[in-house]
Order: C-alpha cells, then structure tokens, then sequence
C-alpha cells in the first residue's frame, strides 16, 4: 500500500463510496463516512482499511493495465459487458477482473483481522459477517471471470488463480 497509494482524499456526501482515477494516480478518493462505525457494527477503522485496500487495489490494476504485462487480451469493440457481484450495472471484462482482484485482496485483509486481536474483540461478529460476504462475492467474480478466461493474458490467468486460491474455487 505505502508504494501505490500517496494521497487520500475524504468526500462528503452519499453518492459514492470511493473511486480512484488515473489522471491523479495514486490518489484515493473516500467517502468520510467511511472513518465511522458502519450499521452492522464494522469499526471506522476497519471500514477504512478496507476502503484503502479496494482503491489500492484498483490502482495497482490501472498501471498493471497500461505496462508491458496486461491481465486481457485487446479487444477491438469493448468486449462483452457482464454481471459483477460489486455493481447492478453489466460491466466490461476488465471491470470484472478488478473486482476479483479486489474482492481476494479485501478478503486477506478479513482472514488477517480475524487472525489477529480482532477475534477477540466486540466487532468480531462483524468482521466475521463482512469476511463472508466478501468471500461469497470474491467466489462468484472467480466463476464468471473463470467464463471469459480466454480473454485472459497468462499474467492475468496466473492473478485469477492467485485469486481462486483465496476465493478457494477451481479456476
């Protein structure tokens, strides 16, 4: 996180939870909310760390995406939108992609908390449930991704089954 991410800037209002843009790359844009306990009982803290570990992550994947080794294959008409377990909206491939990418990341971010001090603590039921959930949704971008893998490169193939390991679904 300390090598892609410099700044993090905190929003107000309800739109949008964060985003990242590659016009100011390596800034995070969060929603401020974020910084406080969530409805289901989820500390601020963790809510931001999770919220560091999304963006970052799309980050990572932006410059991934325009270096020597791509996770897709070019496509010359914007390939085939599809469902994402992140978004209503159908999505382009390379949105799916992240999406895992981020899901396995923000679940090892959950298996570490749950690893650690916050296991015994009140928010432990909390971050149990959201470790769950994101398992289950990191799970369904795997199949899906696993669907297309034919638009993959190898270096976005060997990413998706680091992914799989930690979704824990055959690629």
């Amino acid at each position: 996180m300390s090598e892609i991410l410099r700044q993090m800037v905190l929003l107000d209002g309800p739109s949008i939870d964060g985003f990242t843009d590659f016009t100011v790359h390596g800034a995070v844009f969060i929603r401020r909310d974020r910084l406080r306990p969530g409805p289901g009982g989820l500390p601020g803290t963790v809510r931001l760390a999770e919220a560091l570990v999304h963006e970052g992550t799309h980050t990572r994947c932006n410059a991934a995406s325009v270096a020597a080794h791509p996770f897709l294959r070019p496509v010359e008409d914007g390939g085939p939108l599809v469902a994402t377990p992140l978004r209503l909206d159908p999505r382009p491939l390379t949105g799916l992609f992240q999406q895992t990418v981020v899901l396995a990341r923000s679940v090892l971010l959950y298996r570490r908390l749950l690893a650690g001090p916050t296991a015994d603590s009140g928010a432990a039921a909390a971050v149990r449930a959201r470790h769950d959930r994101l398992a289950r949704s990191a799970a369904d971008a795997v199949r899906t991704m696993t669907g297309h893998r034919d638009a993959l490169t190898d270096h976005g193939r060997a990413v998706l089954e680091d992914a799989a390991g930690v979704a824990e679904v055959h690629a």
